[in-house]
């Protein structure tokens, strides 16, 4: 028995839903976003259906203006032991709904063609061939697996596999989901990626990965990484999550934005960007709060 039929739009089932569909503006592994309109990024949702929602009204204000880009780990969110005993340090409770999540963002992709993205995360990759990822479950790609059936777990695997690695503005930004301290020469190297073979690889080692192994999984970048990562891409500014930051967002350097839209943080503190496509930006000091850097609720 399916779990999606009593939420699914017109009673259209989760694979109809996902069916694979143009991503416009993707090349490879490297989304293209365009020169006019507003950039919304987000970060880090893990299953929390209420802050995905959030996003989507946002983008939703304006949606043949605006384009919307969660940077990856869409889903994997609490196990039950945590939802009952909360702690602090994940910030305001929630209840994992990682199948809905997906669902609903595969429909507002369908809806909104060439507008609407999510990078790879480590925590997707986790599901084509990446290392399993173990913050709430041993292995969490398995477990929600099993919760969403074989039907709905077929169209999250074709889902990863076309998932774009990073993303770039004609404005300067780059948007990816880690920290940008992977060696690039140009975007020819993201031809080469491959996903899958890397499931019982310890993070240590996946790390050396070259491109993909620092692109999901680094938590810092020295300036120098930063800037040579940039150079490759033709971008000023990287703008990525992965990291928790508790005030919502933490410039590092000129060039890097670590920004914590959902995920262990109270909700006062959660934030989003939004860039004007249209306007270069030369460093992350140029984000202000409440015009670039806006809370998710203000």
């Amino acid at each position: 028995m399916s779990m999606f039929p009593s939420h699914c739009s017109a009673g259209r089932r989760f694979e109809e839903v996902s069916a694979p569909s143009t991503l416009v503006g993707v090349t490879s592994r490297l989304l293209r976003l365009p020169a006019s309109g507003r950039l919304l990024v987000a970060t880090d949702i893990q299953g929390n259906l209420r802050d995905f929602r959030r996003m989507l009204e946002l983008f939703e204000e304006s949606p043949s203006d605006n384009v919307l880009v969660f940077t990856g780990d869409l889903i994997h969110g609490p196990d039950e032991e945590t939802e009952r005993q909360w702690p602090d340090y994940l910030g305001t409770p929630y209840k994992d709904e990682s199948p809905e999540v997906v669902r609903q963002f595969l429909e507002a992709r369908d809806r909104y063609p060439g507008r609407v993205h999510c990078l790879l995360g480590n925590h997707e990759h986790a599901h084509v061939g990446g290392p399993r990822t173990a913050k709430f479950h041993m292995d969490e790609a398995q477990v929600l697996e099993e919760r969403m059936g074989p039907g709905p777990t077929a169209a999250l695997r074709t889902l990863v596999n076309q998932l774009p690695v990073i993303a770039v503005a004609p404005n300067g930004a780059v948007l990816l989901h880690a920290a940008p301290a992977a060696r690039l020469s140009g975007p020819k190297d993201l031809e080469n990626i491959k996903l899958e073979g890397y499931a019982y690889m310890g993070i240590d080692e996946f790390f050396h990965v070259p491109v993909l192994g620092a692109t999901l999984w680094s938590r810092m970048a020295s300036a120098e990484q930063a800037r040579a990562f940039l150079s490759a891409l033709g971008g000023s500014i990287a703008i990525y999550g992965h990291d928790v930051v508790r005030e919502g967002y933490e410039r590092v350097g000129d060039e890097q934005l670590c920004v914590s839209t959902s995920f262990a943080l109270l909700d006062k503190d959660k934030v989003y960007v939004e860039l004007d496509l249209a306007h270069t930006y030369s460093t992350v000091h140029e984000l202000r709060d409440g015009v670039e850097l806006k809370k998710l609720y203000g």
